[in-house]
């Protein structure tokens, strides 16, 4: 058996920079893992996908083909012809719907793991088969088959370059509201946004990577996080504005909602003041957690 730890991630940076003909939104966003996981086990069987589901939520979340470690595993020992199949077991920690992608990291964890399993070296064809396959299962995955912790994602979010960040990112305070929002519907509920707004906000991005390759301190950089889905005309979004002011009255910087939510990070000058605003909202109906970016 073989465990893979699966990250979440945060966008530290998201704008949406176009929309293309087959009705997918083109983006400019910074991704970053964070030390929050779920873990997969895995076991190799006889034949086929057996996939077992521990959530530590109540949110249902179904064991079959619907789920992307069900379908990355299927379309990895079908594209990679293993002689054999997998039993594989998902202990789900990261919230579900919360912009935090857990899915799909799940994905891409299924996809290396069972490369591991089956001890296959990845050479570049092989790995170029991963990542098709990856990009396939959904437009974040290629990021967490990644193995850089921060990159800047464009088309979908699908195409990544790393950025290299020489310094450790304060500790993060990490608050789920508890409410799933459509990552569809948040793009559809979008304003109309002029080009030349766009285009100010994409100096920011590139202000924003900078400071960070420069190792700047949080205080330079806090204000250019930024993510265009907030403005997304849904009313799950007026308890994630309610969290994220929350986080600002306690003194934490640069909050801002991951992806389409309903997720809320802001960053801690230290451990013990991250732990304090942790104990600060414990009288909010939330999921808390203190956590910081990978690398």
């Amino acid at each position: 058996m073989i465990k893979i730890q699966c990250p979440a991630k945060v966008n530290l940076f998201l704008e949406v920079t176009g929309r293309r003909r087959d009705g997918h939104h083109r983006l400019a966003t910074l991704f970053a893992k964070i030390n929050l996981y779920d873990v997969l086990e895995m076991e190799t069987a006889p034949s086929g996908v057996a996939l077992e589901v521990v959530a530590a939520s109540d949110a249902p979340l179904s064991p079959g083909p619907d789920n992307l470690v069900w379908r990355a595993a299927e379309a990895f020992l079908r594209s990679f012809a293993v002689d054999g199949g997998a039993r594989i077991r998902l202990i789900k920690r990261i919230p579900l719907g919360a912009g935090l992608g857990g899915g799909s990291s799940d994905a891409a964890g299924t996809l290396l793991g069972l490369a591991k399993l089956f001890a296959i070296q990845l050479d570049a064809r092989k790995r170029t088969l991963l990542k098709r396959l990856a990009a396939a299962l959904g437009a974040d995955v290629p990021f967490f088959l990644h193995p850089a912790p921060f990159c800047l994602g464009t088309g979908i979010g699908d195409r990544l370059k790393p950025v290299l960040v020489p310094r450790s990112l304060p500790y993060m305070v990490l608050v789920y509201p508890g409410l799933q929002v459509s990552t569809a519907q948040a793009y559809r509920a979008l304003p109309r946004v002029p080009r030349s707004v766009v285009l100010t906000r994409l100096s920011h991005l590139d202000r924003l990577i900078r400071s960070l390759e420069r190792g700047r301190p949080v205080e330079e950089w806090a204000g250019l996080l930024f993510n265009r889905l907030e403005e997304a005309r849904l009313p799950a979004l007026a308890q994630v504005e309610v969290a994220r002011r929350a986080l600002l009255q306690l003194g934490l910087r640069g909050a801002r909602m991951s992806g389409s939510g309903s997720s809320v990070f802001a960053f801690a000058g230290s451990h013990a003041e991250a732990a304090a605003a942790l104990r600060r909202l414990e009288g909010y109906p939330w999921k808390v957690f203190l956590t910081c970016c990978s690398g």
